[in-house]
């Protein structure tokens, strides 16, 4: 029989992150864009990769032309131009005339926490009431006596009930997103935001869906205005 005090309860939560913060310039001319190229994100973590496919697969399904960071990778290096942190003018301008693209999408996985397992133990009171019985002797017809017991009470114990509880922690992850203007550099849009999820592809997903969402309400809303 399993020991009461070995067994293990798992769980798992699946949240989601916040409210994603997004800024887009008012005054940038959006009508102008026809594709976007996305740059590899910087990482700090070897354990989340491919996060700018995910931006490439949500501005694919939101009606944008997407130059994909392979194809663009090939290019730059086929034509020397190295890319650090910073963009200036002059490489975001040569970026945008070999591939004839209007913005680039840049980004960092900002923060990263991986899943893990805790064990913790929990204490609970146990309450348990087990019947008294009473010895009582009854004399029969025929003289000889028998011993027989009857319900004299209760008795109430009470005890802790400790137990090592497992409990999963989601991975966390932060990503920050740009899109710059290749002709003057000029940050256009930016949104950042965490996510909480079982895995950290899942958490990266969401938040490459919320903020290309984010920018899309955000950008209908300035042409609606104008």
């Amino acid at each position: 029989m399993r020991n009461i005090f070995a067994f293990l309860v798992s769980f798992t939560f699946l949240l989601a992150g916040c409210t994603p913060e997004t800024v887009i310039s008012p005054t940038y001319n959006f009508s102008q864009v026809n594709r976007i190229g996305i740059m590899a994100f910087s990482n700090a973590s070897t354990s989340v990769q491919g996060v700018e496919n995910l931006f490439a697969k949500y501005l694919m399904s939101s009606g944008f032309k997407v130059v994909e960071r392979a194809q663009l990778e090939d290019i730059l290096e086929e034509h020397n131009i190295a890319v650090t942190g910073y963009l200036s003018p002059q490489t975001t301008r040569e970026i945008g005339r070999i591939l004839g693209v209007d913005l680039l999408l840049v980004g960092e996985v900002s923060s990263y926490s991986p899943a893990r397992r805790e064990v913790k133990m929990t204490s609970s009171r146990k309450t348990e009431t087990t019947p008294v019985m009473a010895q009582q002797i009854k004399k029969l017809p025929d003289g000889t006596y028998v011993g027989y017991s009857q319900p004299a009470g209760t008795q109430v114990s009470r005890s802790m009930d400790v137990r090592p509880v497992e409990y999963t922690i989601n991975a966390e992850v932060g990503i920050i997103a740009k899109l710059i203007d290749v002709e003057t550099a000029e940050i256009v849009w930016i949104g950042s935001e965490d996510a909480s999820f079982s895995s950290a592809l899942s958490a990266a997903d969401y938040i490459a869906r919320n903020l290309i969402k984010s920018f899309t309400k955000e950008l209908e809303k300035l042409q609606r205005r104008k």
